[in-house]
């Protein structure tokens, strides 16, 4: 019995070693700062210090070192502020800074507010906040591989005469990872009940075993934008490209779980830029009354902006997006925004907001990458009908006045009609119900599709 008894005890220490390896330390360092502030005497908040204090559980919890300050006034704002980029001078790897309160712009800059001032005028507020900038410099100038800046800041404020309302927009990089708990300029909700719907459903993705940064974050906007009606959407701005996992638990996510790449932070080894996604796309999704749809979208890049037009049928609708570490947020409109992730061959899996309806861009061509201008001149071209049967021909494009026109000749048919390039892609009216939407290549072909992508061709220069 004595025997059992110790074989019993021993199975146990070895199941809890077990554990501790398959769990394990994080590779890196990990520092954070958190403030929450809520007893401000202009506009008391309700839940930044519970919001401080779930976050500080569930970093700690994820291997971070946490420095906190609750009700903070300027001078400990400040002081915290310059401990955080001490200790990420001296240890390196991951630094997280989250701020609960109330926050203001002004003139572009963001402003953090303390408790214990009294605030009458734009002027009081730049002297007596500290500004998120203060942060990010301070985040910047320790040897950190990746920076992580929430702000859960983003409260009406009172005090601004002019009614401006959020923060605005911070530049983000390759080290640099951005959450605002609204869209800039947006205004968020502090909540009915202990958290604000951001930080609550921050914390719970932060606690989920195998999340990257993305889907952490990306869970926490389809949470908050669900349970606010719309009213609220997160905002993400990034171009890391690197990964990095909050709470790896050593082992393979579970069906339904979310992916779990490894936690390495590799800034340098992919910079967006590289990321080829201006092009012509083929475009299948589900409805969220569950039917399907087919279509066609042009993807144009406008330095950190990404402009879409699809055509679904007969409709035409467009959106913008911007990324957010390594995933896509599209906006259309008045609908949920578009959260699209990277797949194979080019290809965007894209899921609603809401969770509501889902869509797959899969790329026929790429536009080329800078200004190469459009030839004018013959070209072969060979295509693809809808219902599949081939064809080819010949087509002449000549410039006219800051547009293009085409014509060509497909056996004994010939079509007509006018275009314009931007961005490397050529849309061109042609008396269809919808266009050709074609990208310019490097070596000076074009790649389109037409009737809603149920067409393809290819244009040649010829020699």
């Amino acid at each position: 019995m004595r025997q059992l008894k110790m074989l019993l005890r021993l199975c146990v220490l070895l199941g809890v070693a077990f554990v501790a390896r398959a769990e394990g330390p994080p590779p890196e360092a990990r520092t954070a700062l958190i403030i929450g502030n809520a007893a401000y005497s202009f506009a008391p908040l309700k839940n930044p210090i519970n919001d401080a204090e779930a976050m500080a559980k569930a970093l700690e919890g994820a291997g971070f070192k946490v420095i906190k300050e609750t009700d903070a006034d300027q001078a400990k704002m400040v002081e915290a502020v310059r401990t955080f980029g001490a200790e990420l001078k001296q240890r390196g790897g991951v630094g997280l800074f989250y701020f609960s309160g109330h926050g203001t712009q002004i003139d572009g800059e963001n402003y953090l507010l303390p408790v214990g001032s009294e605030f009458t005028s734009l002027e009081d507020v730049k002297r007596g906040s500290l500004t998120a900038l203060a942060v990010v410099d301070a985040m910047a100038s320790g040897r950190s591989d990746l920076n992580i800046v929430i702000l859960d800041a983003c409260r009406n404020n009172p005090i601004d005469p002019n009614g401006a309302k959020g923060l605005s927009r911070i530049d983000s990089n390759a080290r640099l990872f951005i959450s605002y708990a609204t869209s800039p300029g947006l205004t968020a909700l502090d909540g009915e009940g202990n958290n604000s719907p951001y930080a609550k459903y921050l914390f719970q993705s932060i606690d989920a075993p195998n999340l990257d940064i993305e889907d952490t974050f990306k869970r926490t906007l389809k949470g908050v934008y669900v349970e606010t009606h719309g009213e609220q959407t997160p905002w993400i701005s990034s171009t890391f490209f690197g990964d990095f996992v909050f709470r790896p638990s050593g082992e393979p996510p579970s069906a339904g779980e979310e992916k779990a790449p490894a936690e390495t932070a590799e800034p340098e080894e992919a910079e967006p830029k590289t990321i080829d996604l201006a092009g012509v796309y083929r475009v299948e999704g589900t409805n969220p009354n569950g039917s399907k749809y087919r279509g066609m979208v042009a993807l144009a890049q406008d330095n950190d902006q990404f402009n879409f037009t699809w055509w679904i049928g007969k409709d035409v609708f467009r959106g913008s997006g911007h990324f957010a570490g390594k995933m896509l947020v599209v906006n259309w409109g008045d609908k949920t925004p578009v959260i699209y992730t990277f797949g194979e061959e080019g290809a965007l899996d894209g899921e609603w907001a809401d969770g509501s309806a889902t869509e797959t861009l899969d790329l026929v061509a790429n536009a080329a990458p800078g200004d190469i201008g459009l030839s004018e001149g013959s070209y072969k071209v060979e295509g693809k009908n809808a219902d599949g049967t081939g064809y080819q021909g010949d087509v002449e494009i000549t410039k006219q006045g800051k547009g293009y026109h085409l014509t060509w000749q497909v056996g004994s048919s010939s079509y007509e009609g006018d275009g314009k390039l931007a961005g490397n892609l050529l849309t061109v009216d042609w008396g269809s119900a919808t266009p050709v939407v074609y990208a310019l290549g490097e070596d000076g072909s074009l790649t389109g599709l037409w009737d809603a992508g149920k067409g393809e061709e290819t244009l040649t220069p010829e020699e």
